[in-house]
């Protein structure tokens, strides 16, 4: 007797298995190119028209904390390749180096904590910025040591520099500076930004229009921020505490009279505003796109 079996449903079985595991593939592809997207789309260049990445509530709160975190004396290069700098002042420095360091401590009059950098690039643009930073940070520990009133000095100055897409160089130096027990301490910052594929100054400008960011938004969201700093100002104040006040209807915090800005990590733009470039404060504002 000749028994001929039915393998009609086990064929359709396999072909259901097969499709099953297909549609779990194509889920599983979809989800990492989802994750992949979200994970590593902030770090590629704007395209024309897109609007760039917001920072959110929580990103903000943590870069904001770490600020005071960020001036390690070093190089962050961003664009995660080496970079050709064929016209360097030194050949034997990075493309950020150490114009003056001095840590002399002498009781009673003064101590000193400095690391100023310069920019290690041949032009007439970076020489200017590099006698601006030396008038500003070297002189200034030069005038201390110099000094001789028994004024108990604290002087410390450090920064920070990152390479970022587009060519564009941004360091920050920061000094902080208590001259005697009775005078406020003073925090001073100041910024430069160099494209130096063009070898030229970079203006923030130029930086909003990378990041497709409108001078409009920008400014609203600078004046929010200073009409909340100023509102811990005004609580402050009730608690008997004597803070540094804002005005949000200052010109300082127009676009064109923005002068302190740098790229940080991830091409985040910092804006700042430290008071304690033109008053005795450490008091400053951060605003960050």
């Amino acid at each position: 007797m000749n028994l001929i079996l039915d393998t009609e449903p086990s064929n359709n079985n396999f072909k259901r298995k097969i499709l099953v595991i297909g549609i779990i593939c194509i889920c599983l592809i979809a989800i990492l190119i989802s994750a992949y997207t979200q994970i590593f789309k902030s770090k590629e260049p704007y395209k024309d028209g897109e609007k760039p990445i917001q920072v959110s509530e929580e990103q903000y709160v943590v870069l904001e904390e770490e600020f005071d975190n960020i001036f390690t004396n070093e190089i962050n290069n961003e664009i995660g390749q080496e970079l050709l700098i064929t016209n360097k002042i030194k050949d034997e420095d990075e493309i950020i180096g150490i114009t003056y360091e001095n840590s002399e401590k002498i009781t009673g009059k003064y101590s000193l904590d400095v690391k100023i950098p310069y920019i290690n690039i041949n032009t007439n643009i970076v020489k200017q910025y590099n006698s601006e930073i030396e008038r500003i940070y070297k002189q200034k520990a030069l005038d201390i040591m110099a000094d001789t009133e028994n004024n108990e000095t604290i002087y410390t100055v450090d920064y920070v520099a990152y390479i970022n897409e587009n060519n564009i160089l941004s360091i920050i130096i920061r000094s902080v500076l208590k001259e005697g027990r009775t005078n406020a301490q003073r925090t001073i910052i100041q910024t430069y930004n160099y494209d130096f594929h063009n070898n030229k100054e970079i203006h923030l400008n130029e930086i909003l229009e990378m990041k497709n960011l409108t001078t409009n938004e920008v400014e609203n969201k600078i004046i929010e921020k200073i009409k909340s700093e100023q509102a811990k100002v005004e609580e402050l104040k009730k608690l008997g505490y004597n803070i540094f006040e804002r005005d949000y209807t200052d010109d300082m915090y127009k676009i064109e009279n923005t002068t302190e800005f740098f790229l940080g990590k991830d091409g985040f733009l910092y804006l700042i505003y430290p008071y304690g470039n033109e008053n005795y404060t450490s008091e400053l504002d951060l605003v960050i796109f």
